[in-house]
Formats: C-alpha cells, sequence, structure tokens
C-alpha cells in the first residue's frame, strides 16, 4: 500500500462544532466569525481577503471533481488530513490550542465519488500553481494546482512519497506539509460516530483497508 494511511484526521477545538465549513455560511456572518477567531488569537494568522480566498479556492475544488466526472454532495466539502499531523497542527501556531481535538475517519467509508486530494493544503497548492510573481518558481511542482480523485492520489503518493518532515529542513517543500482531503459527503461520518456512540466501534478506531475510499 507504499505507506498510505488508510484513515484521515480533522483537527479542532476543543468545544468547537465539527465538520463545519465556513464556506457553508453568508458572507456576513463567515466574516464575523473569523474576525471573532483573529481576535481571540485561536487563528491569529487569518489575513484581510481570506474569506474571498477560500471562497475561490472552493469553487476550483468543486468544478475540477465534477470535471473528473464525479458527482459532489456537499457543496462545501469537509477538510480533513490524509493520515496525521499533530507535528504541524498541534505545535506550529495553526491551532492556539497546544494540543486540539481530532476526529479520525476510515477512508473505507467512502467511495471515489466522495472524496478528493490536493497534495498539499489546496489554498497554496492553488496559489503556488498560479502565482505570476515569481514567488512561487522555488516551491512549484507539478502536483500543484491538481485536484486527485482517491486513484489518482496513490499514483502520486508513489512518485512523491507522503509528505513527512522535509518541509521543517528543506526549503524546497517549504509549504509541502500535508496532503489534505476534500470530503463531499459526509453522511457515511455521521452514520460512523453514531455506530460509535451506540458503542459499534471506538471514533479513532482506524479501520485496515486494502484500498483509498471503496467501490462505487
Amino acid at each position: 500500500m507504499y505507506g498510505i494511511p488508510d484513515y484521515i484526521t480533522q483537527y479542532y477545538s476543543e468545544g468547537s462544532d465539527r465538520l463545519k465549513n465556513i464556506c457553508s455560511y453568508p458572507d456576513e456572518m463567515a466574516e464575523q466569525f473569523l474576525s471573532t477567531l483573529k481576535e481571540s488569537g485561536k487563528r491569529a494568522w487569518l489575513h484581510p481577503g481570506y474569506l474571498e480566498e477560500r471562497r475561490r479556492v472552493e469553487a476550483w475544488l468543486y468544478s475540477e471533481f465534477v470535471r473528473k466526472g464525479k458527482k459532489p454532495h456537499l457543496q462545501s466539502p469537509r477538510y480533513f488530513v490524509l493520515g496525521e499531523n499533530d507535528d504541524f497542527f498541534q505545535k506550529n501556531g495553526f491551532f492556539s490550542d497546544a494540543n486540539p481535538a481530532k476526529l479520525q475517519i476510515p477512508l473505507s467509508l467512502f467511495s471515489s465519488d466522495m472524496i478528493s486530494f490536493t497534495y498539499p493544503d489546496s489554498m497554496p497548492s492553488l496559489a503556488i500553481a498560479t502565482d505570476t510573481t515569481g514567488r512561487g518558481d522555488s516551491y512549484r511542482k507539478p502536483i500543484h494546482g491538481q485536484v486527485f480523485t482517491a486513484e489518482e492520489i496513490i499514483e502520486v503518493i508513489q512518485e512523491y512519497g507522503m509528505p513527512g518532515d522535509k518541509w521543517k529542513t528543506e526549503e524546497y517543500w517549504r509549504y509541502d506539509r500535508f496532503i489534505e482531503v476534500q470530503v463531499w459527503d459526509d453522511r457515511p461520518i455521521w452514520e460512523f460516530l453514531d455506530a460509535a456512540l451506540n458503542g459499534d466501534g471506538g471514533i479513532n478506531q482506524t479501520h485496515r483497508s486494502p484500498h483509498i475510499g471503496r467501490d462505487s
């Protein structure tokens, strides 16, 4: 399986809602929420124009996924990391919390119509690919600016490997910190969580599967 994780992780602040997407809300409500996060110090890195940029990237993700013949159930996906990356999310300021909560879900729950991937995070992936200032030249790779299906990401990882810790020491990999997973149908997640609450499995339990996703 080329060392490809068979689960995905969503990091979130303890006490906040899981499985949410800021782009699901009207602009005024979303901007107010982002402003509160920034002022509280929970997302100090948020910048003016973030929501507009996020919506533009998300529209690109959606159109590319559909262009590949997929049928997303959600207009705005739920974001996860392939495998996990505690070192980045817990130690490098993405969250103000030293140890944010995390939700881990087995990939075997999803058909190929339900998930897509970018290597790395979709925002820097598209930004580097489309940069015209020259600032992205030192980092640009063929994988940037692409949305991969479940089948395609296996080939990508075979060629490039998992991100690992290269971004810490090699400038060329500075922005390739994790593989982002876009979940376009959250119904299997809620079914999984309901089953866990009913004692049929642990939320952090990893179900081993020989494939990324299940057959459509």
